[in-house]
């Protein structure tokens, strides 16, 4: 639907897929013409020397991210396998302690050798895990044994109470939930086995004595005492349901079960802001198929293939996304980045000397050049080097394959070719900077390095990060020029107003569902996702910058947002349209922001990915609120919180009225 329709909280990221028309070059200008970012708005690591600087990691992954925080911590993945070479880290909050998830969009290409590393499988089996549990244990909350058992005695108590249970006189509704008690107690005891652990042997205890005491009472017709569930406090060894390999087949593969595809299904607080997820809570009736994946020791992943949904008929914004869940407890931040190795994905932190392959690949899709010639030379250039890197790789190591059996080889190979993917990063960066630089008429990749706008280093915008265009940057006074007296909006409700500043973030639909926020705040929440639209947040260029009529989020500069690398616009409603499969129904769309300044059709769109940080430097020039009220409402939140400032301006000059 329109822009000014939508209503955000949060986002995650992703980069238009579909083709946008060829944008305009962009003449250099000056150095002084460029904006420099706010002190913390770049990424930085304190570092010795040079050669200490390239080894250490653009974004160290912390151990257990802020529990509870809705838009979690961006990092970024050495290689390109994953979109961006970005992923987000969120550690939700439940009562079993906090719950570690790694939310990645995989990129197409990747996509085979991930598949390589499943074994696709119809079987599911119990198996044991050790994690930490304060509460029920998973096989119990799973068959639902303690409801069951509490059910058959409430039901016991209640037909004593009217009078119609009596010795030898069982009402047939009672006998059901007794029987259904009993199957959910065999159900338990059979996933449990024949050896099971230390809390699971307690648990059975304790339900088959709560059982005999109902069947007890059922027959003296007595009442039942109160019913309890089990609980258990600490690490244990609990039982979970997850697809397995037959035991015979010797495969080194992870195990792997398509089902229907799925969302993650946390909460979010209205009053704390913080998000919350009991590790089972998933959405359902999404249009689509995904591959639930074990990955051993309690760790699993979900992930929904390219290849098996078509653009056609399932949700575009949901292809290619993967979620690395760890089992509940704290210090797992690095784990679930490791177990993207288990898919065949690169799994080790980004590093500044690999980055600047992110940045580049990102100007390549910004400004259309992978069409070109030269740059898909040099892309060809980039997978040979790497193949050649992973031959000596393996000349170098094949001593150390002698003795190894099939499942010990396999991680042997896997681990060159993971070691080959990041070592040829830095060559592949250089040559693909001689192509980029050629094409945009720069003479040499280190002319195109001593431009001004030339920043290969990544920005923090909420809950994830993002890169500059160095044409942009290159060429800021007449893009302020082009913007003159326009400006970017995004029109929302009282409520959603509230939300997004309490968050700090505008958020896309896929990025909100991350956060835990309710369906329905978007007015096209369902069209964006087959449309891919779902992705971004939604900004409107206007000839007339708005002085009231909020609630509305309002840019008097684009130009500060403009800079980043992963917007597109279409002067029409398009549903944020990047699905190729949609192309013919919207109108086309363009990522060149002189064509967006010229944008004036009365229900045009401006995209970007994730979303928008609200508090920092991309924040808006002006709030406007729809009252007063809520203007002084919105004014005390920030003080509450220590907010002074947003984007360099004083909170009383940005809130207006």
């Amino acid at each position: 639907m329109g822009t000014n329709s939508k209503t955000a909280h949060a986002s995650y990221s992703i980069t238009p897929s579909a083709p946008a028309a060829e944008p305009e070059p962009l003449e250099a200008e000056p150095p002084t013409e460029v904006p420099g970012p706010l002190p913390d708005e770049e990424i930085s690591v304190a570092v010795d020397s040079p050669e200490e600087l390239g080894a250490q990691p653009l974004t160290p992954i912390p151990d257990t991210p802020d529990v509870g925080k809705p838009f979690g911590e961006p990092i970024l993945v050495g290689g390109t396998d994953l979109h961006a070479s970005s992923a987000t880290l969120v550690s939700y909050a439940s009562a079993e302690g906090p719950r570690t998830v790694l939310h990645a969009l995989v990129s197409e290409e990747a996509e085979d050798k991930l598949l390589d590393a499943i074994h696709v499988t119809k079987e599911t089996a119990p198996v044991q895990v050790e994690q930490i549990v304060h509460g029920r244990l998973p096989v119990d909350e799973q068959h639902e044994l303690a409801d069951k058992i509490i059910a058959a005695a409430k039901s016991v108590n209640h037909h004593i109470k009217a009078g119609d249970l009596s010795v030898g006189n069982l009402p047939s509704t009672t006998e059901q939930k007794i029987n259904d008690a009993k199957t959910a107690m065999d159900a338990v005891a059979k996933d449990v086995g024949d050896s099971p652990g230390p809390a699971d042997s307690a648990m059975l205890a304790h339900y088959a004595a709560k059982l005999a005491d109902v069947e007890a009472a059922a027959a003296a017709a007595k009442n039942v005492g109160h019913v309890n569930p089990y609980l258990h406090e600490g690490v244990a060894t609990v039982t979970v349901t997850m697809p397995v390999l037959a035991s015979d087949t010797g495969d080194h593969r992870v195990a792997g079960l398509l089902r229907d595809a799925t969302r993650i299904k946390p909460t979010l607080d209205s009053e704390t802001g913080q998000a919350s997820w009991n590790g089972k809570a998933r959405w359902e009736n999404v249009e689509g198929k995904e591959y639930m994946i074990n990955l051993g020791d309690g760790f699993q992943a979900v992930y929904r293939p390219y290849s098996v949904n078509s653009p056609k008929t399932t949700e575009f914004s949901l292809r290619g996304r993967l979620e690395i869940i760890a089992p509940a407890g704290e210090g797992h931040g690095p784990d679930v980045v490791k177990r993207l190795g288990q898919l065949n994905l690169a799994n080790r932190p980004m590093t500044r000397a690999e980055g600047e392959y992110g940045y580049l690949a990102a100007n390549v899709k910004a400004q259309n050049l992978a069409g070109k010639t030269e740059v898909q030379a040099a892309i060809t250039t980039g997978d040979q080097l790497e193949e050649m890197t992973r031959q000596e790789l393996f000349h170098e190591r094949a001593h150390l394959a002698i003795g190894l059996d099939d499942a010990q080889l396999a991680r042997f190979a896997k681990d060159i070719q993971l070691d080959a993917h990041t070592q040829a990063l830095p060559t592949r960066v250089r040559v693909l900077r001689e192509a980029v630089a050629k094409v945009t008429g720069h003479q040499t990749g280190d002319a195109l390095a001593a431009t001004a706008g030339y920043d290969p280093a990544p920005r923090r915008s909420g809950g994830w990060l993002t890169w500059n265009r160095f044409d942009v940057g290159n060429s800021m006074t007449k893009l302020t020029a082009a913007f003159k007296g326009k400006a970017l909006v995004h029109a929302t409700s009282a409520t959603g107003l509230k939300a997004m500043l309490a968050n700090g973030v505008l958020a896309s639909t896929e990025r909100r569902t991350l956060m835990g926020v309710s369906r329905g705040v978007g007015m096209s929440e369902d069209q964006d996702k087959f449309t891919g639209g779902a992705s971004s947040v939604f900004l409107r260029v206007l000839g007339k910058p708005p002085s009231h009529g909020g609630p509305k989020l309002v840019w008097d500069q684009p130009e500060r947002l403009l800079h980043r690398a992963d917007y597109y616009g279409a002067n029409a409603d398009t549903y944020g349209a990047v699905n190729p499969a949609k192309a013919g129904e919207y109108a086309s769309s363009t990522r060149d922001p002189f064509k967006i300044a010229k944008f004036a059709h009365a229900a045009n769109e401006v995209m970007f990915g994730d979303g928008i940080d609200l508090l920092g430097a991309e924040g808006p020039s002006r709030i406007l609120c729809d009252s007063k009220t809520q203007r002084d409402e919105i004014h005390a939140m920030f003080t509450a919180k220590g907010i002074t400032h947003i984007a360099g301006k004083p909170i009383d000059d940005v809130l207006k009225a």
